[in-house]
């Protein structure tokens, strides 16, 4: 099995899945509802979190479900398996009721198999993958699925009380809602007007639903306690953007214009209005999700976060397969629209190349949105693919193996780039194919349960420790840690980076400033492998080749851990006054 090790040792493949189980134990502790601070990270105030309660239903909901029946540690183990699973089993019945309404049970096989083997909607939903990103996929193929509905106002619902949720978990999803209704106005202009009654009824419909379940939503899962505008979550200014939107769209409806350019200018001021809204009383926000970040975790933490960079900045293979996964599904419904033999299913491989094609552009500017373009894409692709499969039968041997192979790449765009990067490149480099592999492939020997055992020996306390491994030591021990890679975090991020970049005189200020009396280091992960590169005399670059200041004392907390640990040495009081 994929990943077992990492199973069985519970070892998270992202430090934000570690981060949301912190969550889900927090609220079962007896946290409220409505505060999502974690307040373990930069002590004593806490990092007020963007994330959503709605994540964590389903994963405290089976947590007290089996807690009777296994114990505490195993009925969190078994969930952290089982929810993850849980996505994807609602992912591929929604792929597969799709397919099967667009074609038959045979092209639903099919369509499972190709959203099944796409790396990148897998990586999202396997085992211990217990974050958003799954639920996000899933909540945009019901959209998918409302947008061919028998019933134009069922449809706009189930496309509304969908994209509500989705932008609950994350504000991320905000251009993907626009390109459905988006999709849902263009459905309404090619109608005729002499369907003027109802040529709007699914937009209006989805747009109602989504200002309604909006609010809904966020005052069930906010409350009032923080009604500021954020640009990393839903706030009452999108709240207020979604009931223009429902306003505009319901008149439009109502109105029922029977001439061509009246529905384009009431669309027309709508949208402007929405903009408007936005850029009116949120004029921070057109910078995006991370415009207040510091300039120092911008240059050092964000950029390196590769899932929220363009598809360029990506690994060739995971480049190719976000570029041509929803590629191969345009040409499909590019395809299957060619052949249609009625104009209702004409329309409707239209509306979906339309709302692929923004999930693909979408895809490739943010590369963790790639996913949801992939999934769109499975339907149409596999009424392609077997197509394709049942015209190979009746042609030769050879050509049937040219066939099967450009199958195999329309399916897998990812494959001969990953063989190339494994095979020839290598020989061409004339480097060792082993070796270069066994590279490649390792994985950290660091074992967080056994030095957080060893660290929970000892008293609670602030930790310095890089980023990415701050939400294991909380997860895993009862100390608190300065920083983890979570912007609402931005000023410990900014102490942790300038810290370990700086020179130990720098950095002896910041660490008294945040009552620091530990050191955790994991030396072979990327993190302070960039700290050591950018700073070769940095504190962090010292440490790791064993030059550390005379104030942090090394110590062998949790020998065979393959982790290293510094307790800082109290400053002569005069110099701790100075610092703090």
């Amino acid at each position: 099995m994929v990943g077992w090790r990492m199973i069985v040792t519970v070892r998270f493949g992202d430090p934000d899945d570690a981060l949301r189980l912190l969550e889900v134990r927090d609220w079962l502790a007896g946290q409220s509802w409505f505060d999502v601070h974690q307040y373990r990270i930069a002590a004593p105030a806490g990092v007020a979190m963007h994330w959503s309660r709605l994540v964590d239903l389903p994963i405290a909901g089976l947590i007290v479900l089996l807690r009777p029946l296994l114990g505490g540690p195993l009925a969190e183990h078994v969930t952290l398996v089982a929810v993850p699973l849980l996505t994807l089993l609602c992912a591929v019945l929604l792929v597969a009721r799709l397919a099967a309404r667009r074609f038959d049970t045979e092209t639903a096989g099919i369509a499972c198999l190709v959203l099944g083997i796409n790396s990148l909607v897998l990586f999202q939903m396997s085992p211990l993958r217990i974050d958003h990103h799954g639920w996000q996929i899933v909540l945009a193929l019901t959209a998918l699925s409302g947008l061919f509905a028998n019933s134009e106002r069922r449809g706009g619902a189930l496309i509304g009380l969908s994209l509500a949720a989705l932008l609950t978990i994350s504000i991320e999803g905000l251009p993907l809602t626009a390109g459905f209704l988006g999709v849902l106005a263009l459905r309404g202009l090619r109608r005729p007007s002499t369907q003027a009654q109802t040529r709007f009824a699914g937009l209006a419909m989805a747009a109602v639903t989504l200002a309604l379940a909006s609010a809904v939503l966020f005052f069930g899962t906010r409350g009032t306690t923080d009604l500021i505008t954020h640009c990393d979550q839903l706030s009452p200014v999108h709240l207020a953007l979604f009931c223009w939107t429902a306003l505009g769209l319901v008149a439009l409806h109502r109105a029922a214009p029977r001439t061509p350019l009246a529905p384009i200018v009431v669309l027309g001021v709508t949208g402007l209005g929405a903009l408007a809204i936005m850029l009116g009383a949120a004029p921070q926000c057109k910078g995006g999700a991370f415009v207040a970040l510091d300039p120092l975790v911008r240059q050092y933490w964000f950029v390196g976060v590769a899932e929220g960079m363009p598809f360029w900045r990506s690994p060739a293979m995971i480049a190719a397969n976000t570029v041509g996964v929803p590629l191969v599904g345009l040409f499909a419904c590019f395809d299957h629209w060619r052949r249609s033999r009625d104009a209702a299913s004409a329309e409707a491989w239209i509306d979906h190349g339309l709302i692929l094609l923004v999930a693909w552009v979408i895809g490739m500017t943010v590369a963790r949105a790639s996913a949801t373009a992939c999934a769109f894409a499975a339907a149409p692709t596999a009424g392609l693919m077997l197509r394709w499969i049942v015209a190979l039968r009746s042609v030769s041997l050879h050509r049937q193996v040219i066939g099967y192979l450009g199958v195999a790449v329309a399916l897998l765009p990812g494959f001969p780039v990953a063989m190339w990067n494994t095979g020839y490149g290598l020989i061409l480099h004339h480097e060792p194919i082993v070796r270069k592999l066994s590279v490649a492939l390792r994985q950290s020997q660091c074992s967080f349960p056994l030095a957080a055992q060893a660290l929970d020996a000892l008293a609670p306390t602030d930790i310095l420790a890089p980023l990415d491994i701050g939400p294991d030591l909380l997860v895993r021990s009862h100390h608190r840690v300065v920083a983890t890679g979570h912007h609402r975090g931005s000023a410990g991020m900014h102490d942790v980076i300038a810290a370990f970049l700086g020179s130990p005189d720098q950095a002896r200020p910041i660490i008294a400033a945040r009552h620091v009396s530990v050191i955790v280091v994991c030396p072979d992960i990327a993190e302070p492998a960039a700290y050591s590169h950018y700073a070769p005399d940095g504190l962090m670059a010292r440490l790791l080749q064993g030059r550390g200041p005379a104030w942090l004392q090394p110590v062998d907390l949790a020998p065979g851990s393959h982790m290293r640990f510094w307790r800082v040495v109290d400053p002569a009081p005069q110099e701790r006054d100075k610092a703090i």
